[in-house]
C-alpha cells in the first residue's frame, strides 16, 4: 500500500506563549465578552458587596496567585468523555471561537516575519496561512484533488474543513469529526451561514472510526494528536480509512532536538506539564 505522507511540527514554545490576540468580533463573540465581564462582577458583588479599590486590588493579587497555581500543574488528565466535556463546555462559551477566530490551531510565521516581530501579524491571517502551507507540503491542489473525499480529524468548529471545501470546490466533499457534540453543531451552523454544503460534520472518535478502510483521498489532521491518548491507534485509524495512493498530512507538536542545546529545568518543567495535560 502506498501513501503520500507528509508532517509538519508546529512550533517553538516561546511562540506559542504570545500568539494569543482576539479575532474580530462579530455580535455573538460581543455577547460573550459581556456575559464573561457579567459574570466576573457578580462573583466581586457576592464576595463583599461594594468593592473598593484596594479591596479590588487585593482580590487581583490573589487571583494572579490562584491562576499561576493552577496554570504551573496540569489540569486536563485524561478521563473517560474528559476531551468532549471540556470541549462542549468551550464551544458552548464561545471562548475559543472569540480569541481564536473559526480555526482553533496555531499559525504560520515566515523568517522575516518571525525577525521582524511575528506579533505584527494578524493571528487570523497567520491560520490560513497555516492551512495554505500544510495544503503544499501534502500535495493537495486546487485541480488535481477537485472531487477529493477528505477526512478532517479533529476539526473543531470546522474552520479548516469549510475553509478546504471552499478551495478545493463543490465537487469536493469534506467531512469533519470531534468529540464534541456543540462543535459539530457549531461547525454545521457556519457551514449553512457561509453556504458550504459539502463541508460536513459528524461526533466520531479518531481512535474507532466508523468509516470502512480505504473510504478517503486526502486525511488531514492539524494539531489534534496532542488529545489523543493512544498516538499509534490514531495513526493507525487515519492509515486504514485512507486510500491507498492517497495523501495524509499531519501538523503536530513535537519536542525538539535537546542534544545540541540541553533542556534547562524551565524546558523540563514545560514539557511535564504539556505531556501531563491533553
Amino acid at each position: 500500500m502506498k501513501f503520500q505522507v507528509s508532517l509538519l511540527v508546529s512550533l517553538s514554545l516561546g511562540v506559542i506563549v504570545g500568539a494569543f490576540s482576539p479575532a474580530p468580533q462579530t455580535r455573538r463573540q460581543s455577547d460573550v465578552r459581556m456575559g464573561m465581564l457579567g459574570s466576573a462582577s457578580k462573583a466581586i458583588t457576592r464576595a463583599g458587596g461594594p468593592v473598593t479599590v484596594g479591596a479590588a486590588a487585593a482580590a487581583a493579587a490573589a487571583g494572579t496567585i490562584g491562576v499561576k497555581f493552577i496554570l504551573d500543574r496540569p489540569s486536563r488528565k485524561y478521563e473517560e468523555g474528559s476531551v468532549a466535556r471540556e470541549y462542549d463546555a468551550w464551544t458552548q462559551d464561545g471562548i475559543l471561537e472569540y480569541y481564536w477566530g473559526e480555526h482553533i490551531h496555531l499559525g504560520y510565521y515566515t523568517k522575516e516575519e518571525m525577525e521582524a516581530g511575528y506579533k505584527k501579524k494578524d493571528f487570523i491571517e497567520a491560520k490560513y496561512d497555516f492551512v495554505d502551507e500544510m495544503m503544499k507540503l501534502g500535495g493537495i491542489d486546487v485541480q488535481a484533488d477537485k472531487q477529493a473525499k477528505v477526512l478532517d480529524v479533529g476539526c473543531g468548529v470546522g474552520g479548516t474543513s469549510r475553509y478546504l471545501a471552499k478551495k478545493l470546490g463543490s465537487g469536493a466533499d469534506v467531512t469533519g469529526i470531534t468529540l464534541s457534540p456543540n462543535q459539530v453543531k457549531r461547525a454545521t451552523e457556519l457551514a449553512v451561514e457561509q453556504e458550504v454544503p459539502n463541508a460536513k460534520f459528524q461526533v466520531m472518535n479518531a481512535l474507532k472510526m466508523d468509516f470502512p478502510d480505504n473510504s478517503f483521498d486526502i486525511v488531514w489532521a492539524c494539531e489534534s494528536g496532542e488529545h489523543m491518548p493512544d498516538k499509534k491507534a490514531y495513526i493507525d485509524e487515519m492509515m486504514r480509512v485512507l486510500k491507498p495512493g492517497g495523501k495524509f498530512v499531519m501538523a503536530t507538536w513535537c519536542q525538539r532536538d535537546d542534544r545540541e542545546v540541553p533542556f534547562d529545568e524551565k524546558d523540563k518543567r514545560d514539557l511535564k506539564f504539556l505531556y501531563e495535560e491533553w
